[in-house]
């Protein structure tokens, strides 16, 4: 009777622990949904062939974004992103945008990775200038452009990871921009 019993306790227990095991291997490939904030410095260089306006400053920005992992390879991520006031001598600037790309991601250990990403960036900008002839000219454009970036990110538990990123933004429409962001975001993994 008591072989009986052990028997049939040790039978319930594998059968638990394989099926909890097997319920963790599920929850990891499941699609999990994140979202973070993160802080950055961009470099913004400008140039206006037209109105002659060239110049290239330095500034913060500020990005909130939400996201699907849909293995521990692959996510896709919308974001908003606030790049502050850049300035020159007599000319400014301030862009934000909202972008969708997808991150391509290579697990190094269980916590640390490596990843690229690449995507679509809508964004508005406002670039006045003070021209001494004909005073200030402001001027409002729009446009969407395609951006990558790559980036490293390290998960403290299941749920919170950090992130350190470089991402290059070449905004193509009536002006000529580059920005490069170097920024650093925590995340929260649902």
């Amino acid at each position: 009777m008591i072989k009986t019993l052990s028997l049939s306790a040790l039978a319930l227990a594998t059968l638990g622990f394989n099926s909890a095991a097997q319920a963790d291997v599920n929850e990891m490939d499941s699609p999990r949904i994140y979202t973070g904030i993160g802080y950055g410095q961009y470099s913004f260089q400008f140039e206006d062939s037209e109105n002659d306006i060239d110049f290239d400053d330095d500034s913060q920005m500020l990005k909130g974004y939400i996201g699907t992992q849909f293995n521990k390879y692959l996510s896709l991520e919308l974001a908003y992103q606030n790049f502050d006031e850049v300035s020159d001598i007599d000319s400014y600037a301030e862009v934000d945008g909202i972008s969708l790309a997808g991150r391509l991601a290579a697990p190094i250990t269980e916590s640390f990775s490596v990843y690229a990403k690449g995507g679509w960036l809508e964004w508005d900008a406002e670039v006045t200038s003070d021209i001494p002839a004909l005073g200030e000219i402001s001027a409002e454009q729009s446009g969407g452009d395609v951006f990558y970036g790559a980036g490293l990110e390290y998960a403290f538990t299941s749920n919170v990871q950090v992130r350190l990123e470089y991402e290059r933004y070449k905004l193509e429409d009536d002006i000529d921009t580059d920005m490069d962001v170097a920024s650093f975001s925590v995340q929260y993994m649902f």
